[in-house]
C-alpha cells in the first residue's frame, strides 16, 4: 500500500514538472505575471493614445470636409444669384431687341414708302418738265 502511495505521488510530481511553469517558484510567478500586467497596462494606454490621434484626425478632416462643404455651398448659391441676374438681363435684352426689331420694321417700311413717293415725284417732275418744255418749246 506504501509503495502504491509513493508510486501515485511521483506520478503526480511528474504531472506538475510538464505543467508550464510549475518548476518555477510562486514568487517568479508572482513577479513575471506582474511584469505581463505592466506590459498589458502599457499596451492598454498606447493604444488608448493611438485611438485618441485617431479620433482628433478624424475630426480635423471631418472639419475641414464640412468648411469646404460650406464653401461650396455658398459658391452654389452665388452662382444661382449670378445666373438670376444675368436670366434677368437676357430677358430684357430679348425684349430690347424686339422692340427695337419692330421700330426697324416700321422705319422700312416706311422707307418703302417714302421711296416710292419720291420715285412718284420725280415722274411726276419729269412729266412737268416735259411739259413745261412743249409749252416753252410751243410759245
Amino acid at each position: 500500500d506504501r509503495k502504491e502511495r509513493l508510486y501515485q505521488l511521483r506520478e503526480l510530481q511528474e504531472r506538475m514538472e510538464k505543467l508550464p511553469g510549475s518548476k518555477t517558484d510562486p514568487s517568479a510567478r508572482m513577479v513575471f505575471s506582474e511584469e505581463e500586467k505592466l506590459k498589458i497596462s502599457k499596451d492598454l494606454v498606447d493604444l488608448q493614445i493611438e485611438t485618441n490621434k485617431m479620433k482628433e484626425q478624424y475630426e480635423l478632416e471631418n472639419f475641414e470636409l464640412k468648411n469646404k462643404i460650406l464653401a461650396l455651398e455658398n459658391r452654389v448659391l452665388e452662382m444661382e444669384l449670378c445666373s438670376e441676374k444675368v436670366s434677368g438681363e437676357r430677358d430684357a435684352l430679348r425684349e430690347r431687341l424686339h422692340a427695337l426689331e419692330s421700330s426697324r420694321k416700321e422705319l422700312a417700311d416706311e422707307y418703302i414708302i417714302l421711296k416710292s413717293n419720291y420715285l412718284a415725284l420725280g415722274k411726276e417732275l419729269d412729266h412737268e418738265v416735259r411739259q413745261g418744255a412743249l409749252l416753252s418749246s410751243t410759245l
